[in-house]
C-alpha cells in the first residue's frame, strides 16, 4: 500500500483524470463479482477496476 499526502488542489486534480478515463472505460462489463472484464482489451480491464477501487475507497 502506498500513502500519498496531497493538498486539495493536488487531489482533485487527480480525482478529475481518473473520471475523466472513467468515463473512457465506460462501456466494460462486470462479472457476478463485480469486476470489469474484457477479453479483447485487458488493460482496460485492470485500469477500470484499479480507478474503481481508488474512486470507492476515498
Amino acid at each position: 500500500m502506498i500513502t500519498i499526502h496531497l493538498t486539495d488542489e493536488e487531489y482533485q486534480v487527480l480525482v478529475d483524470l481518473l473520471d475523466n478515463e472513467w468515463y473512457r472505460l465506460d462501456y466494460m462489463q462486470c462479472d457476478d463479482d463485480g469486476n470489469f472484464y474484457d477479453d479483447d482489451y485487458p488493460d482496460d480491464a485492470k485500469r477500470a477496476n484499479v480507478i474503481q477501487k481508488i474512486l470507492t475507497t476515498h
